[in-house]
């Protein structure tokens, strides 16, 4: 199934790339650069942080270990090569309810032959509605503060063995009040950063090793999102020996994020049945935000694919609803 490629490093023979294609991703990383500007604007204590959120059931299933995975609109938001991979095109709604708030991404892949593939994507985080209240502690007003980020990503495989992805990423803190708000700070921030990435695939090896580096340049000083990915998929071929219905994937991930100043450990795993049906699982290690386990599971069904996933321990451990992801795909 077309779906279950995500997964698979590239081994299909190309022709030679189109001369667009080297002067297209030079372009795009030219714009990039301009994009950063020399100061961010100025924003309150953790404002930038909810970039950090992951986006996508399948990521969140797999411990968030997805830096080195392929093909896929949440790559978007983890590698930005990791578009580059699948010649099926794809819409997504990713959904996510946890105790931040409630998300909601849209994303859309097209493959464009051999000057790469394009990606583009919209975030929404809806912190929920607070009361603003006088001196007596009366409802005066509601605040209605929400976040959102777009993304337009480029990535491009020069050989069958490297791909190279960046996005340009757009991110606002708004903040609206209804009744009387005459001393709640509205309007809001914006700032401007950008993702690289690439993805290397073993020749003889069913391995791919994937590095990221994202939201650079945005947030303010001790809220910098910055952060630095480097992890490695790998399907495991002793299973096939004895059935050719059941794939298993291991992946495993390091990350470092400016803000915390700590490294986390990800791994997860994915076993594919009849290339249709994915059982998921994934346990991060963090001492900044405490270690946590994840279970999802993927349907899929000619051209939609459906994957939920859930999370237990960390920060979500102090409530009595785990976080819960959802994302719903279609493929053509």
């Amino acid at each position: 199934m077309l779906y279950q490629r995500a997964h698979r490093p590239l081994r299909t023979r190309r022709a030679p790339p189109a001369a667009l294609a080297p002067a297209a991703l030079a372009a795009l990383f030219g714009a990039l650069l301009l994009a950063i500007p020399g100061r961010t604007v100025q924003a309150q204590e953790g404002e930038a942080l909810f970039v950090l959120l992951p986006v996508g059931a399948r990521a969140v299933g797999m411990g968030e270990a997805v830096v080195a995975q392929t093909g896929g609109s949440e790559q978007v938001w983890w590698n930005p090569a990791g578009i580059m991979g699948d010649s099926t095109k794809e819409v997504a709604l990713h959904h996510s309810q946890t105790i931040v708030g409630q998300g909601n991404t849209l994303g859309v892949v097209i493959p464009t032959g051999h000057i790469g593939a394009l990606g583009a994507s919209i975030n929404l985080l809806d912190l929920g509605a607070q009361a603003v209240t006088d001196q007596s502690n009366v409802q005066i007003g509601t605040i209605n503060p929400l976040d959102v980020a777009y993304v337009l990503t480029y990535a491009y495989a020069p050989s069958q063995y490297v791909t190279f992805g960046a996005s340009m990423k757009h991110v606002e803190m708004r903040i609206s009040c209804s009744g009387y708000c005459a001393d709640v700070p509205l309007g809001g921030t914006r700032a401007n950063g950008v993702d690289v990435g690439t993805l290397i695939h073993a020749v003889s090896i069913p391995l791919t090793v994937g590095f990221a580096a994202t939201n650079l340049g945005i947030g303010t000083t001790g809220s910098r999102p910055g952060r630095l990915d480097l992890g490695a998929n790998y399907r495991i071929q002793a299973i096939e020996r004895y059935t050719d219905e059941v794939e298993v994937y291991a992946a495993a991930s390091v990350i470092s994020t400016t803000s915390l100043d700590s490294l986390s450990t990800r791994l997860g795993a994915d076993v594919v049945l009849e290339k249709s049906f994915h059982v998921r699982a994934g346990y991060i290690v963090d001492r900044a935000n405490g270690s946590g386990a994840s279970i999802g599971i993927g349907i899929g069904t000619g051209r939609f694919v459906f994957d939920l996933a859930r999370t237990f321990g960390g920060v979500s451990a102090d409530t009595d609803h785990p976080p819960t992801y959802f994302s719903l795909r279609y493929l053509w």
